[in-house]
């Protein structure tokens, strides 16, 4: 049985990301994953550098779950040349990365990934800075 995809959720970006990542996909290719993350960065809320960001940024630890699994994770969404994922560091530029960037705690991203498989991200958790 095939269920209609949801909306996408209203996602939140501070301005210095927003452009950091524009600078990036401008660098790229259309396809993959950098179309998705422009697709992400065209429906993003700007707000001001001054004001935290409701919404997954980068550099900060994040946990989700992916509903495959069913499994929390813990991991910090960086640019690519920052990414380990041995560490939990996982580029931008990965379909999970590009998914749950702006990303509001308790909010779900729904996409087909590369093989044509549905998969649904839930953003759980946003750690403050300091944590």
């Amino acid at each position: 049985m095939s269920f209609p995809m949801p909306a996408q959720p209203r996602i939140y970006m501070s301005a210095q990301d927003h452009d950091r990542l524009e600078r990036l996909v401008g660098d790229l290719p259309g396809a993959g994953v950098a179309g998705l993350l422009q697709q992400e960065l065209d429906r993003a809320v700007i707000v001001g550098d001054d004001r935290p960001a409701r919404g997954a940024p980068l550099y900060r630890w994040l946990t989700y779950v992916d509903d495959r699994s069913d499994t929390p994770r813990r991991i910090q969404i960086v640019m690519p040349e920052d990414a380990d994922i041995d560490a939990g560091k996982v580029s931008i530029l990965s379909h999970v990365g590009a998914g749950l960037i702006g990303m509001a705690e308790g909010r779900t991203i729904a996409w087909t990934d590369p093989s044509g498989a549905q998969r649904r991200l839930t953003l759980m958790r946003i750690e403050d800075a300091g944590d």
